[in-house]
């Protein structure tokens, strides 16, 4: 339905209830009462409900295209977003292997220079008959394999979201709830894992899940989407936050409380987080 038949629809209902409350002799719409229409006759009275009929029916099938229409479009705009994220997926892929391709080289080369370093290291040291005590500032193997374990928990965090709120069902069907709330959030990444965080206890009706997507840089656009649930009907309840490291969250409890102490203090002032810190707005209008 375009503009000119959205104006035909609305001159048409207008035009009826300047009729109506002409014909009831009523100067406002709130004197149209129950009691003003018996002051009709019949004849007159019949005119106006089929008109009205006619009217309502035709406001009635307007909508339902309006409802189609609306429906195509955000399809679409499902759509152009799915692809959106296709394409950056593929430049991510596409760095990725630039990445490995420059990684490889510079492994290569480091090799090289440390076996010709150690020849001449070797060389020397025979010359000189000097015996090599081990460093004993070197890194441990246990210390190395923290190191690792650390940065690759780190890659895992950084492609990650937590999803909060979403009530646990019976049987659990996890890729379908996240599904729904991805959905309503008009995103459709690439999901490589999902689990649920923590352990089930008496009285939780639902845990956090950790979605593992394929980079940080979909996490980033599925993040920017979060804000849409806030519009939902049936999900305004269920939030998407990124996967915090253990830092990060003492640092957000801390901001959590610094907020509710700042709206205990000055509560005719508006406060959020914003930034890793919290601001303070004043809520009255300048004059």
């Amino acid at each position: 339905m375009d503009d000119k038949e959205c104006d035909d629809m609305i001159l048409k209902a207008a035009g009826w209830l300047s009729k109506a409350m002409k014909q009831l002799s009523c100067s406002a719409p709130i004197a149209v009462t129950s009691t003003a229409c018996k002051k009709l006759k019949n004849d007159d009275l019949a005119v106006l409900m089929s008109e009205a009929f006619h009217l309502v029916r035709f406001q009635n099938e307007k909508l339902k295209q309006l409802k189609t229409t609306l429906s195509a479009t955000k399809n679409k705009l499902i759509e152009s977003q799915q692809s959106v994220i296709s394409l950056q997926e593929q430049v991510i892929d596409c760095k990725d292997k630039q990445l490995l391709a420059v990684q490889t080289t510079v492994k290569s080369t480091v090799e090289d220079s440390v076996k010709e370093q150690f020849k001449s290291y070797s060389d020397a040291v025979q010359e000189n008959v000097m015996v090599c005590k081990p460093d004993s500032d070197s890194l441990p193997v246990g210390k190395l394999k923290d190191v690792v374990r650390e940065v690759a928990h780190e890659e895992d965090r950084l492609r990650s979201v937590i999803i909060f709120g979403v009530p646990e069902r019976e049987p659990a069907n996890l890729a379908k709830r996240v599904e729904e709330v991805f959905n309503e959030m008009m995103v459709r990444p690439s999901i490589r894992e999902i689990s649920i965080v923590g352990k089930q206890s008496a009285g939780t009706s639902s845990r956090p899940i950790k979605v593992k997507l394929s980079s940080p840089s979909i996490v980033k656009a599925v993040l920017g989407q979060a804000k849409l649930l806030r519009n939902s009907d049936k999900l305004k309840s269920v939030f998407v936050k990124p996967d915090l490291s253990i830092e990060e969250r003492t640092k957000r409890r801390q901001l959590v409380q610094d907020l509710k102490q700042r709206r205990i203090s000055e509560p005719d002032k508006r406060h959020y987080i914003r930034g890793g810190a919290v601001h303070s707005e004043d809520t009255k209008s300048k004059k």
